[in-house]
Parts: structure tokens; C-alpha cells; sequence
């Protein structure tokens, strides 16, 4: 029986000469997508934030050792910085990417960071591990939610 998300995104902003909250550009912004996925797997977590460069999501626990097939294998990622703005500790959360965990340089090759309240919603093809790293240790810091893609062995 297939299993399926709706994942939404809405993005909106006023003209940049509006008197209330103005925003970026000429134009008001007014975005919004969907689509229904099939997932055959959700994997659900919070982690805490440390400076140790963590695996998050291992490759290979969805795929095993052999090389995924590109837009087949894979899956998509949800990830939230839990940590209040108004925290009396906050960090910024650090996404990156290595090879099977190996951490180049101490650091793995950084995708994003996420500010305190940020949260992004993205594709992986599970070529790599997903890393996290922080510029702060914080308790349950980052929600981690994976969507894996139909199809993924």
C-alpha cells in the first residue's frame, strides 16, 4: 500500500515601498507549491547540537554499500533549529556532507547553517552522509525528519 506526504511551501512578502513590513523587492511575492510524494519510510529524530561534526544520516543505513541510483533512491529532509532566539543558549546549526562519515579538514563540506527558528525542507540522493555540527553545544537542538523516496533499497 503506498504512503504518501504533501509536502507545501508558501513564500510571501509585501512590496518593498509598503509602509508595514516592506519587503525585498519591487513587487509583492506571493509563492505557493505542493506535491504528493511516495514514501516508503520516515525516519524522526532530535539531536542535540555539539561542535563533534555528527552523523545524522548515514547513507548507507538506506542503501547499503553499493551506489544509489539517482532519481530513484533518496529521499527528502526536514530539518528545524529548535532553539529559541531567546534561549539563554543559542547556536547556529551547521548542515554539511561527507563520504561515508569521513570528515575532510575536521569539517565536512557545509550545505547551510540554520539560525535559531530557521527550518529548510530539501532533496537528498543519498550519495553521502548527512552531517551536523553547531557552533554551540545545546540540548534537543535540531528536528530531523527523513522522507525516504519510493524505491530506495
Amino acid at each position: 500500500m503506498a504512503k504518501y506526504i504533501t509536502p507545501a511551501l508558501t513564500i510571501t512578502s509585501n512590496a518593498v515601498d509598503a509602509t508595514t513590513n516592506p519587503g525585498p523587492t519591487s513587487s509583492p511575492i506571493n509563492i505557493s507549491v505542493s506535491d504528493l510524494l511516495d514514501v516508503t519510510e520516515v525516519a524522526s529524530k532530535i539531536v542535540d547540537a555539539d561542535t563533534d561534526h555528527d552523523v545524522l544520516f548515514n547513507h548507507e543505513d538506506y542503501v547499503g554499500s553499493a551506489a544509489p541510483t539517482i532519481g530513484t533512491d533518496g529521499g527528502f529532509i526536514f530539518l528545524r533549529n529548535l532553539i529559541a532566539s531567546t534561549a539563554a543558549t543559542t547556536a547556529d546549526i551547521y548542515i554539511g556532507h561527507a563520504a561515508n562519515g569521513a570528515l575532510e579538514g575536521d569539517t565536512a563540506n557545509r550545505l547551510m547553517t540554520l539560525k535559531p527558528g530557521e527550518f529548510v525542507f530539501t532533496g537528498w540522493d543519498m550519495q553521502t552522509d548527512i552531517i551536523v555540527d553547531a557552533s554551540a553545544d545545546v540540548t534537543d537542538a535540531l528536528e530531523a525528519i527523513l522522507f525516504v523516496r519510493t524505491g530506495t533499497a
